[in-house]
């Protein structure tokens, strides 16, 4: 017998204002449950597993209570929050998978589930990168949005005539935009990286990739100035990988060359602001025949295996750092309850990379 907690949606959320944290009150937005998950209860095919790690990911605001049916489906009162994370096989009536095997998938706020649907999951090892954590920072789901940026968006060349570029990022100490760094300077050769990042210790962080990075606060009075001093000017940039939308996807296009490319790959500006979602320089957009390209990382599940594969090279050649992919807070024991005030903590800053979430000791 196993006694697991969960996280579900007690109460329904809005997309466009903050969730209630308050937990234990009738309002709050998550409810912590306990629950009993035995053997017995794992029928053939299935898996009792326990979480190890669990990822961070913005979007899981919208997977949560999503109001647009082409993201996701949202999630209903009483259903367990969604994540994605690794977990460890307890027990396995499943002939393809043994016990102690890890594996990565979604399996939400939970310390241990029964596994229905094992087809979701893969399989996951410590060789791959040297730690199981790896698997959501560098094999994750936001590295794999970085590798896809360049290759399927920006169409980036690798040989020299991709060489000596200039890539504005923003939220450039984040997950994904932390791994775009290290891609546009060690693979494709970028001449410079502007990295847009909020304090000076993530502005250090993000300098500390190379010496061809430029930070820039946003926090900063200065901000606008600083940036356009940072680019050298205006129509200097050829690429711009946004994260964040909002003011600094209005003052970015300023920068930009004519016929520059913008990959949107997200928006967490306007996460609890809507209206910071508004675009308002979009007559630059044809003034410069700009290209925008919106992306979601699903759209190029088949080509998974491959990217992987290729990001783990990366990791083992030393052209993306394993130790500055991630930021790791501990929610083991009885510190499970902190699960949805370290999600929450994205959307305030304290992760430098990838936000993880620890699970089992």
């Amino acid at each position: 017998m196993v006694s697991a907690k969960q996280w579900v949606l007690k109460n329904e959320a809005d997309p466009n204002h903050d969730f209630n944290f308050d937990m234990g009150t009738s309002g709050s937005t998550f409810e912590m449950l306990d629950v009993e998950l035995s053997s017995e209860q794992v029928k053939e095919g299935q898996l009792l597993v326990q979480t190890q790690y669990l990822s961070n990911d913005p979007a899981q605001k919208f997977w949560i209570c999503s109001g647009d049916k082409n993201y996701a489906a949202g999630v209903a009162i009483g259903e367990v929050i969604p994540a994605r994370g690794i977990v460890k096989v307890l027990f396995s009536r499943n002939q393809n998978v043994k016990q102690d095997e890890y594996l990565a998938g979604p399996i939400g706020w939970r310390t241990h589930a029964v596994i229905e649907d094992v087809s979701v999951y893969s399989k996951v090892s410590l060789r791959a990168v040297g730690e199981l954590w790896g698997h959501l920072s560098v094999l994750g789901s936001t590295a794999l949005t970085a590798y896809f940026i360049f290759k399927e968006y920006l169409n980036v060349a690798q040989d020299e005539s991709g060489h000596h570029k200039v890539f504005l990022i923003s939220g450039a100490a984040g997950s994904v935009g932390s791994l775009c760094i290290q891609l546009a300077l060690n693979v494709y050769k970028a001449s410079k990286v502007i990295a847009v990042a909020g304090g000076a210790e993530k502005v250090k962080y993000v300098e500390s990739f190379g010496q061809q990075v430029v930070g820039v606060d946003y926090k900063d009075p200065e901000f606008k100035k600083n940036l356009l001093a940072a680019s050298g000017g205006a129509n200097t940039v050829d690429y711009f990988i946004d994260n964040v939308g909002g003011d600094i996807l209005d003052i970015g296009i300023d920068l930009l060359k004519v016929h520059a490319v913008i990959t949107a790959c997200g928006s967490i500006s306007g996460y609890t602001d809507a209206s910071k979602f508004v675009l308002k320089n979009s007559s630059r957009i044809l003034t410069k025949r700009l290209v925008i390209k919106g992306m979601l990382v699903t759209d190029h599940a088949n080509k998974f295996p491959e990217a992987i594969e290729q990001l783990a090279s990366y990791v083992q050649s030393g052209e993306i750092s394993l130790e500055k992919s991630a930021t790791i807070r501990d929610a083991t024991g009885d510190a499970f309850k902190d699960v949805p005030l370290i999600w929450r903590g994205l959307f305030q800053g304290i992760n430098k990379g990838k936000l993880i979430t620890k699970v089992s000791a």
